[in-house]
């Protein structure tokens, strides 16, 4: 089978780790697998995620320099998919969605379609979450609608994102499933020291971004700075927000006691040495940093909101927090402080968890279970 993935990207996030994982376990399995990135520029981002592919003899397209509704875009795009012929095409979020919808609302109706859908409006789920009960019909639900409709299947990486789509009135529930995220990060584990941290720490790590809640975490860290000043707060990550949250800890009086480390290329050796990972998101699509942590048996504290209470499991692999309870959250954070040994317990259970359910292996033989279902429908 012949199996065409697409996306628009810049730089490597959780979509494009969920493809650099399935991919080769397709190839192993005899799938005939190739990727398609299409961007106005030429981002530095998409070197290593090419390079990656090409390195385990997966063929790459990159088409570059046209604007999202380009004609000559949608031109080239229709002349690799004439010449190719491929079994299947799956489409990874909004932009490739639009692309491929319209690819074979023109030219290619018998094209089978599998759109993947990674997340929502970020907009509007900063605002209100997973919770589809505020719904408007904005440009997003209207391209949402459009592709979904076109693609003869839809998958979501969580359930927050399955509620979105099918009550949300976006996709038929006959025509879409949940197939949570799998990686094989056996590798990181094996690219890390057994150093002694210099101070003691926890660590949030992602793009600094609103809806990933830092401002909340601040505000927690204010008392659990005051219960312990050695304790220390890491943030990793970069975004629109930096220079906003840096002036919101100096007006909270943090001082030393949160410190912003930057973008990392690699971050594992600091989650390895750091007592326990945070998400304080107010949604996320998924969360691929809570499998990251459980790598390397950190314990995960979030909100309880989706999908992160999809994946955590208050009092056995991390703990859930009331939404958007500051004052629970330090009182959880301190106590993970205060009882290493708790954290210990929960990271080793995160860890059994992410090998023993949220593996590669798993995600690909539910994948697969689409892909050979819409190639019967084909036939």
């Amino acid at each position: 089978m012949k199996i065409l993935f697409v996306q628009k990207m810049a730089a490597i996030s959780g979509s494009e780790l969920y493809l650099m994982h399935l991919l080769p376990e397709l190839k192993k399995r005899g799938y005939e697998v190739k990727v398609l990135i299409i961007f106005p520029t030429v981002p530095e981002g998409t070197k290593p995620f090419m390079a990656h592919f090409r390195e385990q003899g997966i063929e790459t397209f990159e088409i570059y320099g046209h604007s999202a509704l380009s004609p000559v875009l949608m031109m080239k795009l229709r002349r690799l998919l004439k010449k190719e012929q491929f079994d299947i095409v799956q489409s990874n979020l909004v932009h490739a969605d639009l692309w491929l919808a319209l690819q074979k609302m023109l030219f290619f109706p018998r094209m089978r379609l599998i759109s993947v859908k990674h997340g929502f409006d970020e907009a509007y789920s900063a605002r209100y979450g997973n919770n589809p009960a505020h719904l408007k019909k904005s440009m997003f639900y209207w391209v949402q609608k459009f592709s979904g409709f076109f693609a003869n299947y839809n998958v979501t990486i969580s359930k927050g994102l399955y509620d979105m789509y099918v009550r949300g009135g976006i996709v038929k529930e006959k025509r879409i499933r949940n197939i949570y995220y799998g990686l094989d990060l056996s590798d990181k584990e094996k690219k890390v020291t057994d150093k002694v941290p210099a101070e003691t720490y926890a660590l949030i790590l992602g793009r600094l971004v609103k809806y990933k809640g830092h401002d909340l975490l601040m505000q927690s860290w204010k008392k659990v700075a005051a219960e312990n000043p050695d304790w220390k707060l890491y943030i990793v990550g970069g975004g629109n927000a930096e220079a906003e949250l840096k002036k919101y800890q100096a007006s909270l009086g943090l001082g030393d006691s949160v410190r912003f480390l930057g973008y990392q290329a690699n971050p594992h050796q600091l989650i390895k040495e750091s007592r326990f990972m945070m998400v304080t998101s107010i949604w996320e699509g998924f969360g691929l940093i809570m499998l990251e942590g459980w790598v390397h048996k950190k314990p995960i504290i979030g909100f309880n909101v989706p999908a992160i209470n999809e994946a955590v499991t208050d009092g056995e692999t991390g703990q859930l927090v009331s939404p958007f309870d500051t004052d629970e959250l330090a009182q959880r954070i301190i106590r993970y402080f205060r009882q290493p040994e708790l954290a210990i317990q929960h990271g080793e259970a995160g860890y059994q968890r992410l090998y023993s359910y949220f593996t590669v292996a798993r995600m690909t033989d539910e994948m697969e279970e689409v892909y050979k279902e819409q190639r019967i429908n084909k036939n």
